[in-house]
């Protein structure tokens, strides 16, 4: 099955059109969490997921550290970002940004974690346009931190972090 396009829908389905037809599948809500979450799309290998996840979670030598829940759902297995960030229940409470580990996350030797904005979930583009169509980019695991800690307490802009980002897209901390 060749996969040409994906669509995300509201309902918490996945629509995929193939050169056989459209397929739908049903995807879950993720966990109201207060925290982020890091979300695995990829399952060809546990012991890469979990070497991403340790990475990830990792508290570095200043001793900050992301607050990210690591989620592993089979039914997310090749879900687009779009359809995770479908998955996130909105909540003023909850977390600004998404971290999604995919199959470039788990096959880069860098393992780049996939950042997406979630301000739009519970923010009116109507009222901060700035925030409407903000593309995703990626982060190596061990400056995840940064973006977690900045962006959840409102002290850094995305723009900061996505600017920051390399020409390959990958953000590697400030200066890198």
């Amino acid at each position: 099955m060749v996969l040409l396009c994906t669509v995300s829908v509201p309902c918490g389905y996945e629509c995929a059109f193939t050169r056989a037809g459209w397929h739908t599948r049903r995807v879950p809500i993720l966990p109201e969490r207060n925290c982020s979450l890091l979300v695995r799309t990829d399952f060809t290998s546990d012991g890469v997921w979990q070497q991403v996840a340790d990475e990830a979670t990792q508290e570095n030598e200043d001793g900050f550290r992301v607050y990210a829940e690591p989620v592993s759902d089979p039914a997310f297995d090749a879900a687009s970002w779009e359809t995770v960030k479908a998955a996130v229940p909105s909540s003023s409470d909850s977390a600004s940004v998404l971290f999604i580990a995919d199959s470039i996350s788990l096959s880069s030797p860098d393992h780049p974690i996939l950042v997406v904005d979630l301000s739009d979930t519970y923010l009116s583009v109507t009222e901060f346009p700035e925030i409407a169509g903000r593309t995703p980019f990626r982060c190596i695991p061990s400056e995840l931190w940064s973006i977690d800690n900045n962006l959840n307490i409102a002290n850094m802009d995305w723009e900061e972090f996505a600017g920051a980002a390399g020409e390959d897209g990958v953000f590697r901390g400030f200066g890198q």
